[in-house]
């Protein structure tokens, strides 16, 4: 379900934000959810992010038509949704350490030229009719791996140009303008385009990233972060991860959502095309019914955060997008399909925005990448596996087993881990009981 978690550090802060040892620590400086203004530099990255986030929308929506177009075995299909995945698993650490070690908004920029490239070449692969199903998985993996480093970036920079008591908001203006485009708008242009001529969304797909390039270069971030923790060793963030055992049970617990989540992933494209009836030209509105729930979970997060506390929000959400695969697992149309993962879709919004925000809140802003880098190693690279289980699930069971599994599966998880959740972090996140020990730098 959602991507990413809490981070906590392991010595006390100081009144003006630094901690014992010297480094920077972030200080929170107000309420968690409160209306602090997002101010123009954020502005700046939200107006390339969202650029980035209509191209990747393009290939979301044609990337599986072509996977099944080029092999429709579920294996084959299930291998290239897991490929998009995969480089989470290889590449995270140096991604976060690209985006400590150098300019986040130079970082983001190199990254979608890179990717614009690629989808370039895409196209004209497609256009030559030389594609095939390795070339496929490579051209995934590779975007993936781009995509990787751009992510780590932005998620790195937000908490540098953002008030600590504004987050919720601005992960939820980000996470939300993720939803409309890379998986609203974007999917059902793109899967109309594919229908048209397949290697249109991919031209369009570079075009967009092509476009977010120069807006990229002109985020600049306030901070200054020691030259200490900016050279730390790749594994420092893991290590920091791994200190606080409040902060283990957490991603535990999101990493397995994640895993379930990739199992739906891995045969989503199949089970809609021939249990539920949805035409491959409509796949892209299909995939928009989630990002139609996404949208206002992902902007409504931090008014429920306000009121209940981040903790149970994020146990809620987790239970509640299980519900739907089971839903969605019942269904014998797209009509009752559609619905049902659109409630999957709010479930995943508002999770996500809440996961985002507890780790940014209290993780260093000089380890800011490779914490939120080492996080989403774990998290995404459990979703690769499930895609890959959902394809051998289907091969035993029929398309909607692996629906049925992650549905029951997430349930009883949201379930078991509650209590102890709740008593090691409180409600609101911010925990009880002794802090971590420092991390070996």
């Amino acid at each position: 379900m959602g991507e990413d978690g809490l981070a906590e550090s392991a010595l006390p802060v100081g009144a003006d934000g630094s901690r014992q040892d010297g480094t920077a620590e972030r200080a929170v400086s107000a309420a968690p959810g409160s209306r602090q203004p997002l101010g123009r530099r954020f502005a700046q990255l939200w107006s390339a992010f969202a650029l980035a986030s209509t191209g990747d929308g393009f290939a979301y929506g044609a990337v599986p038509l072509l996977a099944v177009a080029v092999d429709p075995r579920p294996l084959a299909v299930s291998a290239v949704i897991a490929a998009d995945r995969i480089p989470w698993l290889l590449v995270a650490l140096p991604a976060g350490s690209f985006a400590d070690r150098f300019d986040r908004g130079r970082v983001m920029a190199a990254a979608s030229a890179a990717r614009a490239v690629l989808f370039g070449v895409v196209a004209l692969l497609l256009v030559t009719h030389t594609i095939d199903l390795a070339l496929l998985i490579i051209a995934v993996l590779a975007n993936a791996s781009g995509r990787a480093v751009y992510y780590s970036a932005v998620q790195a920079a937000v908490p540098e140009i953002v008030e600590s008591g504004a987050l919720d908001r601005a992960n939820g203006r980000l996470t939300g303008t993720e939803a409309a485009a890379e998986h609203l708008g974007g999917p059902i242009v793109g899967a109309f385009a594919f229908a048209a001529s397949r290697a249109v969304p991919f031209v369009m797909d570079a075009a967009a990233m092509a476009a977010s390039v120069f807006p990229f270069t002109r985020v600049r971030s306030a901070a200054e972060r020691p030259v200490a923790a900016v050279s730390a060793p790749l594994l420092a963030g893991v290590r920091r991860l791994f200190a606080d055992r409040r902060l283990r049970l957490l991603l535990g617990l999101l990493a397995g959502l994640a895993g379930l989540q990739g199992l739906v992933s891995g045969i989503l494209v199949l089970v809609a095309t021939k249990d539920w009836g949805v035409h491959t030209s409509a796949y892209g509105l299909f995939v928009a019914a989630g990002a139609a729930g996404n949208l206002p979970g992902a902007l409504l997060a931090d008014r429920f955060v306000r009121r209940v506390g981040s903790v149970p929000v994020l146990l809620v959400a987790g239970a509640l997008a299980g519900l739907g695969y089971l839903l969605m697992a019942a269904s014998h149309s797209w009509l009752p399909a559609g619905a049902s993962f659109a409630l999957t879709g709010f479930a995943v919004g508002v999770g996500s925005v809440v996961a985002i925000t507890l780790r940014q809140r209290l993780a260093p802003p000089e380890m800011m990448g490779r914490i939120g880098a080492a996080w989403r190693g774990i998290v995404w690279g459990a979703a690769p596996a499930g895609s890959l289980v959902a394809g051998g699930l289907a091969l035993l069971g029929g398309l909607r087993l692996p629906l049925l599994v992650a549905g029951g599966a997430q349930i009883v998880l949201a379930l078991v881990l509650a209590v102890p959740l709740v008593r090691l972090l409180g409600s609101r996140g911010a925990g009880t009981g002794p802090p971590p020990q420092p991390a070996v730098m």
